[in-house]
């Protein structure tokens, strides 16, 4: 039987994607529904999932990741004075949405086409509801970050380089897209040849070094930055 606490959550669940109906697709919602019911620790990391439950205060600080990349890009850069771009903000951009609280200055502008349209931006909250590409005109920006961003992993790598601007990305699985022009066998081979891109670029392009991190709870998934020389 279902704890108090869990049926508490799941019923929270419920009433957010009844006030929300047009947020997801129906096999979405009803694998919202499943995962949910269930009430699992896993569901604080699946992607679509994690940010329900972090719009609610459903997850531990400790086990948010959320809070895990949002420390970490403040520790590596600072996020208070920075215009920052981030790539595949999601359906609801919890990322975006935690670090404008703490921006006294800066922006943040977030790229997808599946950001929820009744989510309003502001003058520092910046809403693209677009693909983000290497030839999305990039006006002023002193940061690039992506939480997983998938596909948005080379696109993001590409225009941080172009126009030598620092960058924060946490990748997730990539490789065999499926698309017509993909000649990785293996998300390994994948992963490889994009750090080894990223290694060079940053170093050819007087950006310093690339440093490679791994956190949990994605250890396989590497976390990648420049560090410039000081």
């Amino acid at each position: 039987m279902k704890s108090l606490e869990n049926r508490t959550h799941y019923q929270e669940i419920l009433e957010f994607l009844y006030k929300h109906p047009t947020y997801y697709t129906s096999f979405e919602r009803k694998g919202i529904q499943s995962y949910a019911f269930h009430d699992k620790e896993e569901n604080f990391y699946l992607d679509v999932l994690r940010e329900i439950y972090d719009e609610l205060g459903l997850i531990p600080d400790e086990k948010n990741i959320y809070i895990t990349f949002q420390n970490l890009i403040q520790e590596l850069f600072g996020t208070e004075e920075k215009n920052i771009i981030e790539v595949g903000g999601g359906v609801i951009p919890r990322l975006a949405t935690r670090i404008r609280m703490h921006q006294q200055k800066g922006t943040i502008t977030v790229y997808d086409p599946r950001l929820a349209k009744d989510i309003r931006g502001d003058e520092r909250l910046i809403l693209k509801r677009e693909k983000f590409t290497d030839k999305t005109p990039i006006k002023r920006a002193d940061l690039l970050i992506g939480l997983m961003p998938c596909e948005g992993a080379e696109p993001l790598i590409d225009q941080a380089l172009k126009h030598k601007i620092d960058f924060v990305l946490w990748f997730c699985e990539g490789g065999p897209h499926g698309d017509y022009f993909d000649y990785f066998e293996s998300e390994e081979e994948w992963l490889y040849s994009t750090l080894y891109y990223a290694r060079n670029g940053v170093e050819n392009k007087g950006m310093g070094k690339l440093m490679v991190k791994h956190l949990e709870p994605y250890p396989n998934y590497p976390i990648i930055y420049n560090q410039r020389e000081k």
